[in-house]
């Protein structure tokens, strides 16, 4: 798993050097000669010298981190350490960039010595999820620019929890409002498909009921934009498209939706969430700790099921061919939304699978009278 990157200064040096052995036989120099052969020889021997030398440094190391699980809150920091040991006792420097799923972590290119101690890397969590370290590239440059050296490091992998933010604990900057935090409830507006489904009540006007929804679940609903508040969180009905995963702005809808449902959980341990897609449904019951799980579960399905065009790694294309299938889950991300949003039989597929409708919170599902939410 090594590629070479010749520079366009190797090339004007091989020009020159038989420009030179070339003019000494045109002009029956035999100095020119002897001095363009001996200059031919030495470079390449050096060239070889230092490819073979780095090549074989390459292969034999090894890309070790100090731990294998890092827990983050999103928006904040933390380092881990790293260090690659070689077999071969020879100390060059490399670039080494960090091969993971982009947006959850930001990570920087590192200088790191080989067989040169331990270093440390800063994360930076930015998306709520789980996101893994599995594989490096290794950059390593000729001293006179003539030559790259790039090479794919595997190791055992680091594990990165990135977490909501706790914005009901005291001085977090959230208001409790009826066992919801104020975070919670100014996320309607933001997120902007969000509504509470709740039984008519028949002293509401019948302005208020929503037919459509009334027609599906053969039962009389109203849909309204202030989500009815309790003590232990409703339950939640949630878009598993490719489009919730999709950033806008630096932004993907999913990370609102997380925390929404992680606001709720504060007095209650549990909550219902259904997933609905497109020919998918599924209920699971998630715990605050869940939260970052349950992104990882949705993203990696709709990985799994996606074409490799429409993904995206971090990562040299020469050495995508090397990476398994299986890891490929954990370090790709969706560029641009699929053709893969809830039909109206999905949602009705949903609705039936909830056992009460006193409070069912819709997370980025539109029940107009399109299909799913396009926007």
């Amino acid at each position: 798993m090594i590629r070479i990157i010749p520079s366009d200064r190797l090339l004007v040096m091989y020009l020159l050097f038989s420009g030179i052995t070339y003019i000494g036989l045109l002009m029956n120099n035999q100095f020119g000669v002897y001095f363009g052969l001996m200059l031919f020889i030495v470079f390449t021997t050096y060239v070889l010298s230092w490819y073979l030398l780095m090549t074989i440094t390459i292969l034999y190391t090894q890309l070790l981190f100090s731990q294998d699980r890092v827990e983050l809150i999103i928006g904040t920091s933390s380092t881990i350490g790293i260090k690659l040991v070689s077999k071969i006792p020879l100390r060059p420097m490399v670039r080494l960039a960090l091969i993971h799923s982009p947006p959850h972590v930001l990570t920087s290119t590192q200088e790191i010595r080989i067989n040169g101690g331990e270093y440390a890397v800063k994360l930076i969590g930015r998306w709520i999820g789980v996101a893994r370290i599995i594989y490096s590239i290794a950059t390593l440059e000729e001293p006179l620019g003539l030559l790259t050296i790039q090479g794919m490091l595997s190791s055992d992998g680091v594990n990165i929890v990135i977490r909501p933010r706790s914005t009901h604990e005291t001085g977090s900057g959230g208001v409790s409002i009826g066992g919801y935090t104020e975070l919670g409830t100014t996320m309607e507006g933001r997120l902007g498909d969000l509504r509470s489904l709740i039984e008519y009540d028949y002293e509401k006007p019948a302005s208020m009921i929503h037919w459509l929804t009334s027609a599906r679940v053969n039962e009389l609903m109203m849909i309204s934009r202030g989500v009815d508040y309790g003590s232990c969180p409703p339950v939640f009905i949630m878009n598993a498209s490719s489009r919730i995963l999709v950033p806008k702005n630096g932004k993907r809808p999913i990370d609102d939706m997380l925390q929404m449902i992680y606001d709720s959980l504060h007095q209650c341990t549990e909550a219902k969430v259904v997933l609905v897609g497109r020919n998918y449904v599924e209920e699971r019951t998630i715990s605050r700790g869940m939260i970052s799980f349950l992104e990882y579960s949705v993203r990696t399905k709709i990985i799994n099921d996606m074409n490799m065009n429409d993904l995206a790694v971090d990562m040299p294309s020469y050495f995508l061919i090397y990476v398994k299938r299986g890891d490929l889950l954990d370090i790709a991300y969706i560029r641009s939304s699929l053709n893969d949003e809830p039909t109206i039989e999905d949602i009705n597929r949903a609705m039936n699978l909830v056992g009460t409708r006193n409070r069912v919170v819709l997370l980025g599902i539109n029940l107009g009278p399109g299909v799913g939410d396009t926007r």
